[in-house]
């Protein structure tokens, strides 16, 4: 096993602070979306082992485990531990949760059938160790399944472009929550596709390259769909997520599916 040293890790990490008082067509959809591309991408069959690093309320490791995986859920926190119990108990499926990191992963070289990060990879202090051990405990025929959110996403270079502009115009409004694309305090790193990328490649096969959701971060995008009737608001945000299956770089997070090995030339073709 991997031994990184002078990791500090908020044992005490809530995530009550994420969520916001109003939950927005978009934002909603793209939650919900997070979970199913996740889900769906690891492809868990009966009796298979599956890690779920930064596993949070243990949302998708539940999941996983009706489709018959034996999952277990990795968590620093001791608060999202004692979230994740509730919500496992209430589920009645059998997940095991775990205190740890994912830079020292608490298993043996190849033990693992699946491992997926979606949504924790940013918070950790050395996101490179992490992959690495990644690639460690999983099989030769194993998956790892990584989504985090795209701070170089085509909402986010829209909203910096508009705001940059009202800024210079004459009578301009220069006060704007430009907090949405701002990297939160209880991130590490900022992640976009590229330094993704760079960070997986010399640990791990890039087998597929997907996106979730577009145009997030757009000032007053969530309003606007708010707005509109809800089918309606459904069928663009579902028009808009089609299209960003093809276009992983612009997209509001990045999923890859990857398995082990070096490969520097990796297949970047996204799903059809």
């Amino acid at each position: 096993m991997s031994q990184v040293t002078e990791i500090n890790v908020d044992l005490e990490w809530d995530d009550g602070h994420v969520f916001p008082a109003k939950i927005y067509p978009d934002v909603a959809f793209l939650m919900r979306r997070m979970n199913e591309v996740t889900v769906a991408e690891a492809g868990v069959d009966d009796g298979q082992m599956v890690l779920d690093i930064g596993c949070g309320r243990a949302i998708d490791a539940i999941a996983l485990a009706k489709r018959g995986g034996r999952c277990l859920g990795l968590e620093p926190s001791r608060k999202m531990i004692g979230h994740a119990k509730n919500r496992v108990a209430d589920s009645g499926l059998e997940v095991s949760l775990i205190q740890g990191i994912g830079e020292c992963l608490p298993f043996k070289t190849g033990s693992l059938d699946k491992v997926i990060c979606k949504g924790s990879l940013d918070h950790f202090p050395h996101p490179a160790k992490a992959i690495e051990e990644m690639a460690r405990v999983l099989k030769p025929q194993g998956e790892a399944i990584i989504v985090v959110a795209n701070f170089e996403s085509l909402g986010f270079r829209l909203g910096k472009f508009l705001l940059t502009l009202r800024k210079r115009l004459p009578g301009g409004n220069k006060e704007h929550n430009e907090k949405v694309w701002q990297i939160p305090s209880d991130h590490s790193y900022k992640f976009d596709y590229p330094f993704l990328r760079r960070l997986v490649e010399p640990h791990l096969k890039v087998d597929r390259s997907t996106g979730v959701s577009l145009l997030f971060g757009l000032p007053r995008w969530s309003s606007l769909l708010a707005s509109l009737p809800e089918s309606l608001s459904l069928a663009i945000l579902k028009t808009l997520d089609r299209l960003a299956r093809h276009l992983a770089p612009l997209s509001d997070a990045i999923v890859l599916k990857c398995s082990p090995g070096i490969d520097h030339d990796a297949d970047k073709k996204s799903i059809s």
